[in-house]
């Protein structure tokens, strides 16, 4: 059976992308960076990588020197953002039986991911983990979710309700401040999940606009799909998404580290990608050819930058690896190429 890893919708990221442009981020710059630019690394119009996602967040906060940069685009993104999902919610008959239902279907928006809604001593819970282990830039992403988590119970329980507490994965504490003025409650980091704890009384409150005919409709399209609907991808697809994430970091890609963040072993990682006419050294050169190529053509960034970007440790090095891969050095592949988004 082969290994599969964790998805999202990619009318998520679309949306997102567009939020960043209007707010004046490159987000041209963003993409070529992550491997999206020139739509060769990853093909599906229906999923982006979850590792692409979250990565692409990582950038956003990092450019714009904002650390709570998730919060301001998953408010903004709000609950409508959400979809069907979020009429889920809103068209049951009350907001424990949406939100139960929300996290059973969650994995048609987004795989690799535990949703749940729980409840213990008089506290609900309605948390969220990324469960795939290779995706290590998840701390904007926490903050995206929850921003678009909160927004959904304000639209069910009313603009004025806050929750008794938030709780992140992440220890780092900038934006500490920015969120608990924005979510109006403590919030707790280091916690084993992200989460966002309410009364259990709200479970009960029937939804405003509750509609029967439209909750059930909807529910029939998830049970429908509902073997099929999880959003994933390959093991080849993931250690692509895998190796343009490791650049963003600015770590060594290894493929040792690769296997050991797969949940695999060397021997076990580099026989699936045989089963799938790959290799780790085949994808790591379609990647950083297909970076290279949309930096260079898509971007002002000077070579020897690009070069570092992509773990060369000489500029020679990348430019005999380019021209390997496109017949071209990168300054001819520059010179010769149109520029155009």
């Amino acid at each position: 059976m082969k290994r599969v890893s964790g998805a999202i919708d990619r009318a998520v990221l679309n949306s997102v992308m567009i939020m960043l442009e209007k707010s004046g981020i490159d987000g041209v710059g963003l993409s070529a960076r992550a491997g999206l630019a020139g739509n060769v690394l990853f093909h599906s119009p229906l999923s982006t990588p979850l590792m692409i996602f979250t990565t692409m967040l990582e950038l956003a906060s990092d450019a714009t020197n904002d650390p709570a940069m998730g919060f301001n685009l998953g408010n903004s993104w709000g609950y409508r953002g959400l979809g069907k999902h979020a009429d889920l919610v809103l068209s049951a008959p009350t907001l424990g039986d949406g939100l139960a239902k929300f996290a059973r279907f969650f994995p048609a928006l987004q795989g690799n991911t535990a949703c749940k809604l729980s409840v213990e001593d008089g506290r609900a819970k309605l948390s969220y983990r990324i469960a795939d282990h290779a995706v290590r830039s998840r701390m904007q992403d926490a903050i995206f979710s929850e921003a678009s988590f909160y927004s959904l119970l304000c639209a069910a329980l009313g603009t004025d309700w806050q929750p008794d507490c938030i709780h992140f994965e992440h220890r780092n504490d900038r934006g500490l401040g920015t969120l608990q003025h924005h979510f109006g409650c403590p919030v707790r980091l280091g916690q084993r999940e992200n989460a966002i704890i309410l009364s259990a009384s709200h479970l009960n409150r029937p939804m405003k606009s509750s509609d029967r005919t439209r909750h059930w409709q909807l529910v029939g399209e998830f049970q429908t799909r509902e073997t099929k609907m999880a959003q994933n991808i390959d093991l080849p697809t993931a250690t692509k998404a895998w190796i343009v994430a490791t650049l963003c970091q600015h770590r060594q890609i290894d493929v040792l580290d690769a296997a050991d963040e797969f949940g695999m072993s060397l021997r076990s990682f580099q026989r699936e990608l045989d089963h799938s006419k790959t290799s780790f050294r085949k994808i790591r050169d379609e990647v950083r050819g297909g970076i290279a190529s949309d930096m260079l053509r898509l971007t002002d960034l000077p070579i020897p930058d690009i070069a570092e970007h992509l773990g060369y440790s000489e500029l020679s090095a990348f430019s005999r690896g380019f021209k390997s891969i496109t017949g071209r050095s990168p300054g001819q592949f520059r010179r010769d190429m149109p520029r155009h988004v």
